[in-house]
């Protein structure tokens, strides 16, 4: 499928950003700044720089940088770095600024921190080591200025996280047909796998190195939300739950389904009944002009008249986008995010666990575009709990 990003229009928008916030020369090293910048695959310790005037450049590792600049728009403006005299990383990009004129600038980078062990931002010694070699520059922390620039998505964006989204309906689909009572959860994230590469998913993105399953009692861990699978055989009348993360040109998509292999027994169908009406919450929710610390009420107060607050992990979503977007805005009730306005086109992974230990776990995680009206749902997977006969 072939959609048309126009790079210059995004540096706009982040020359706009910079702006705003009085900011001469931007340094973006987290992985959703990096692929967001430069359109590609950039896997290793790199540096995007953006200049107030416009200009750009990547700095990355010389061992990839002739493939990333086959993949990237940024052709010869990407430059190869080594741990050798005369060629790490900082050495290189402390050049440039010199040599472009930026030792007293204004410089923005992205110091911060987050659940996610990969996410990208500058080391304590990366920053001691900028302002020892930079001393009459000053640095702030522009951590929200892609944020900012990423969190509406282009409309090209959407066609690329719709398609995402329908590769990981087709994984459901696929492994719903292979199911059997005895099946392990390695073979179902492979099936699940294999369908999404058929279907050109590039690589399996989460920090759980695989596509999450879990059956029996590992789907009724405590608050539990990440389950890397195991050799475990499913068994009859368990709770399983299969969450597929594939990747499209850069786009991720994140799909969890619930199933049960035979009859269900009352306390499962009660979990499921509650389960659905709160997901149905919570999507409807998702509306343009609405504070996440409302969605957040909201469905937590469904939960609770459910009576299954205990048992629920009070989060309901996340951010997604591009590689290394999978964080900014959760739907969380702290200070850092309560106040965030949605907007039309923003697109988040709509999530909610229910764990009853004993019982089973249910887990919702897909992709929904904030609209006027409320949530629309980009996978075609049904909420509801597919029950079959194993």
């Amino acid at each position: 499928m072939d959609a048309y990003i126009d790079y210059a229009s995004r540096i706009r928008k982040i020359q706009e950003e910079m702006n705003s916030r009085g900011i001469d020369l931007f340094l973006g090293t987290r992985g959703k700044s990096l692929t967001y910048i430069g359109g590609a695959f950039i896997p290793w310790r790199s540096v995007a720089l953006v200049t107030k005037e416009g200009d750009v450049g990547l700095n990355t590792l010389l061992m990839d940088a002739e493939r990333i600049k086959d993949d990237s728009w940024l052709g010869d403006r990407v430059t190869g770095c080594a741990p050798l005299p005369g060629l790490e990383l900082w050495d290189i990009t402390i050049n440039q600024i010199r040599a472009k004129g930026y030792e007293h600038a204004t410089i923005g980078i992205e110091i911060g921190h987050s659940p996610r062990m990969i996410a990208g931002y500058l080391f304590a010694s990366e920053y001691e080591l900028l302002k020892q070699a930079l001393p009459k520059a000053t640095f702030v922390n522009a951590l929200g200025l892609m944020d900012t620039v990423t969190y509406i998505k282009e409309p090209q964006e959407i066609k690329l996280l719709r398609h995402a989204a329908a590769i990981a309906d087709a994984a459901q689909e696929r492994v719903m047909e292979d199911l059997y009572v005895g099946i392990s959860e390695m073979e179902i994230a492979g099936i699940g796998e294999m369908e999404m590469r058929r279907l050109g998913s590039e690589f399996h993105w989460p920090v759980t190195g695989s596509n999450e399953i879990a059956s029996g009692y590992r789907s009724w861990y405590s608050l539990g939300g990440c389950t890397p699978p195991t050799d475990k055989i499913v068994q009859r009348g368990e709770s399983l739950l299969v969450d597929m993360h594939p990747t499209y040109k850069h786009y991720y998509s994140d799909l969890s389904h619930n199933y049960i292999l035979g009859e269900p027994s009352a306390e499962q169908l009660k979990l499921a009944d509650a389960y659905l009406k709160t997901s149905e919450t919570l999507i409807s929710s998702l509306k343009a002009g609405v504070r996440i610390g409302d969605v957040w009420k909201t469905v937590n107060e469904v939960v609770t008249a459910s009576g299954y607050a205990q048992y629920t992990l009070p989060a309901f979503g996340h951010g997604i986008g591009v590689i290394g977007h999978e964080w900014y805005p959760p739907i969380l009730d702290n200070d850092e995010f309560r106040d965030v306005v949605l907007e039309e086109n923003v697109v988040e992974i709509a999530a909610l666990v229910m764990n009853v230990p004993g019982v089973g776990g249910m887990r919702l995680e897909c992709p929904v575009r904030v609209t006027a009206s409320g949530g629309e749902m980009l996978t075609s997977t049904p909420l509801e709990l597919t029950v079959l006969d194993g």
